[in-house]
């Protein structure tokens, strides 16, 4: 008995050694495959993180090659203003200095005239002493010695005048000649405050480039369409455009429809105050900075920041866009306010029914119907947060019959494919009844 006991006891132990190990070696192969998912995750994200440093790297390259750039075309248009300024204030300077010269000639011009006006009545009492002296010989010898006198004072007083009208003009040519020499000392002193004015000027203009070119750096420009459609995903992007639709309000975040004249933008959960929500009526014009992203085929904008302008409006027009519908290029208009005509209502499943609720049961949140254009069908949708229940595109959907031929109005949303957020329809052709059409 005991024998029997003790048998069973080992055999259970046995069992529960086998059921130990497989249990074990079950959890080593788990804790295998998740080492391996694990190591698989942290290299794809080493591999992201590198392409993103990468990028970054690129992007702040072709920043400061263009910063460097502007700086040095800055510095080359400062450094032409500056040596035409000093060329101008050379000119000044040579113009200063040549009529400071026509001047000092004239003005010994003037006094050599003086000079000999001063000489000729000197020269004029010569003469006269000379014919005085003849006259007295003539007359009487005894007089001679008289007249010789008389002509010697006559004669020294003439030369004593004479000399001190050399004097004076000895004087003033050499005033002249001071004159002219501090009115070309002032010429060069204004010269020399010109060319440190210029070369101050000219490092003022070269250190606010530098600035200029720093807050350009610093600041993501304005984008075209263009430039933005050709922008990387996940890269900040920074648009101006114009509000045309907008989904509601909810945790101060809001989704966006905006259009510019050259394209359009969805603008995903932009964070937004309820009072700032208020103001975006259709029309006005935004600065949205964000990060271009992608989620099954929409390229949006999100975490994206705003500032609204003061100033001219846009509300753009549906462009007619049935022509392209199952091509290639209608991808190229995604987002923007467009039109499809004259395509027809088809049944949206095996049911027959022409549209379908997202939330069956409570016939509520978005609606989905279905259209055909030659022969091929296209899902559109009524965005519930665009357009809700009360409003006249909602209920026109609810009010299709299969075989309707109407016209859409959309917001061309992408969801993996073509998946326009329908904001109006127009019934053009109404379906035949069903007795109409079981009869032709």
């Amino acid at each position: 008995m005991k024998k029997n006991a003790l048998t069973i006891v080992l055999a259970v132990l046995a069992i529960a050694a086998i059921v130990f190990a497989v249990t074990t070696n079950s959890s080593n192969q788990n804790l295998r495959n998740e080492k391996t998912a694990l190591e698989s995750q942290l290299d794809k994200a080493v591999k992201d993180g590198e392409a993103a440093v990468t990028a970054a790297q690129e992007e702040a390259a072709a920043a400061l090659d263009s910063a460097k750039e502007a700086a040095a075309a800055e510095l080359a248009a400062a450094k032409e203003e500056a040596a035409a300024e000093l060329a101008a204030a050379k000119e000044a300077a040579a113009a200063e200095l040549a009529a400071a010269k026509d001047e000092a000639e004239a003005t010994i011009n003037e006094l050599k005239a003086q000079l000999e006006e001063a000489v000729k009545p000197a020269a004029e009492a010569v003469e006269n002493v000379v014919e005085t002296v003849e006259d007295a010989v003539e007359a009487a010898p005894e007089a001679v010695e008289e007249a010789v006198e008389g002509a010697a004072e006559t004669a020294a007083e003439v030369v004593e005048n004479v000399t001190d009208t050399v004097k004076e003009t000895a004087e003033a040519a050499q005033e002249a000649a001071e004159n002219a020499a501090e009115t070309v000392e002032g010429a060069v002193e204004e010269t020399a405050d010109a060319v440190a004015e210029v070369a101050e000027n000219a490092a003022d203009a070269v250190e606010g480039a530098v600035e200029e070119v720093t807050d350009a750096v610093a600041e993501v420009a304005v984008m075209s369409h263009e430039e933005y459609v050709a922008a990387a995903l996940d890269t900040e992007v920074k648009v101006e455009t114009y509000v045309q639709a907008k989904q509601s309000w909810w945790d101060n975040k809001a989704t966006i429809y905006a259009q510019s004249p050259d394209g359009a933008y969805f603008i995903y959960n932009m964070g937004i105050s309820q009072e700032d929500y208020e103001k975006l009526v259709p029309g006005t014009k935004i600065i949205v900075t964000g990060y271009k992203a992608e989620w099954s085929g929409e390229v949006e904008i999100v975490d994206a920041t705003y500032e609204i302008v003061e100033g001219d409006t846009f509300i753009a027009e549906p462009a007619d866009m049935t022509a392209l519908l199952g091509t290639d290029e209608l991808i190229a208009h995604q987002n923007e306010k467009v039109a499809f005509k004259g395509v027809t209502v088809e049944a949206y499943d095996e049911k027959g029914a022409a549209f379908a609720y997202k939330n069956e049961e409570e016939k509520s949140d978005d609606l989905y119907f279905k259209v055909s254009k030659d022969g091929v069908t296209y899902n559109f949708c009524v965005e519930f947060y665009l357009c809700g229940q009360d409003t006249d595109v909602y209920k026109a959907v609810e009010a299709l019959n299969v075989g309707d031929v109407i016209d859409v109005e959309a917001f061309l949303y992408w969801y993996e494919g073509a998946n326009p957020h329908t904001t109006a329809i127009t019934v053009v052709t109404p379906a035949a009844p069903a007795a109409e059409a079981a009869a032709e």
